[in-house]
């Protein structure tokens, strides 16, 4: 007979205290359940695996149903079925890479070789990652984790806080895509709404303006180079520049003339020290 809520809330433990006390639920093979000296009841169920006789929990009484319990054995069982191992695949899952051991594989493999800006990859996982959600294995981690550390940061810094979204959404697309993570888990940044932002108009001190001078200077590029330092020295717009052409330049004036903007004006290009092509 199929096992009930009133027999599960009846049930006491037989034994002497050291051996299991499991009822078998006639309904669905190898599901039953377990009950402890302590009084507590546990879901459990019982299959082959690779010629291996298994017994894992499926959940505790109380925190699942009858039904819930039925429901996710029967899941285990189709496992079995397709030549899986339900409680190798939970330790494996328990056993998996924490965020802060991932995080490394990522700084290392991904963020220092493609990207200049990877201290601040490592400065914002330090920060902010490590001390909330650090030691959470990264299947663990859920969209309610980023949401709240994401709702916590932004109380005060808003920006800083979507930053954080964006780089969590990267670290969990290569964790996908190197195959550390199982098969269809969710990337828990996906379906968080950033925080809206303004643009703000930022001017250099004076103070500033030699390092900006050194930090173009040591640019690979030289068009980059010259590119930066038309747009400092001139004022022009950062479309201006890259639509400049040839022809728009009179030498012997020293001018550049810009006939397709709205009012057409012309751009001094007086010669410069700082230049250094």
């Amino acid at each position: 007979m199929a096992m009930t809520k009133k027999e599960i809330d009846q049930a006491k433990y037989s034994g002497d205290g050291i051996s299991r006390d499991v009822r078998w639920d006639d309904s669905l093979p190898g599901f039953g359940l377990r009950v402890f000296p302590s009084g507590s009841k546990s879901f459990v169920l019982s299959y082959r695996s690779k010629g291996r006789k298994r017994l894992m929990t499926v959940g505790r009484y109380g925190i699942l149903t009858l039904s819930e319990a039925r429901e996710r054995a029967k899941k285990h069982l189709v496992q079995v079925t397709d030549g899986e191992d339900p409680l190798e695949n939970r330790n494996r899952d328990k056993q998996g890479m924490t965020v802060a051991e991932f995080s490394k594989v990522y700084i290392e493999r991904h963020a220092q070789p493609r990207k200049k800006t990877w201290v601040e990859d490592q400065r914002r996982i330090d920060k902010y990652l490590i001390p909330s959600i650090g030691s959470h294995r990264l299947a663990a981690v859920t969209r309610a984790d980023i949401a709240a550390l994401h709702g916590r940061i932004g109380q005060d810094a808003r920006y800083e806080a979507n930053r954080i979204l964006a780089l969590v959404k990267v670290i969990w697309h290569m964790a996908d895509q190197w195959g550390y993570l199982p098969a269809g888990t969710k990337n828990p940044a996906v379906g968080i709404e950033p925080f809206k932002e303004k643009s703000r108009d930022r001017f250099l001190k004076p103070e500033e303006l030699p390092k900006l001078a050194e930090t173009i200077n040591q640019e690979d590029s030289l068009y980059v180079r010259a590119a930066l330092w038309l747009l400092l020295l001139t004022g022009m717009r950062k479309s201006e520049v890259l639509t400049a052409r040839w022809e728009d330049v009179d030498f012997k004036r020293e001018e550049l003339r810009l006939e397709d903007t709205k009012a057409g004006r012309t751009t001094c290009l007086s010669p410069s020290p700082l230049f250094r092509f």
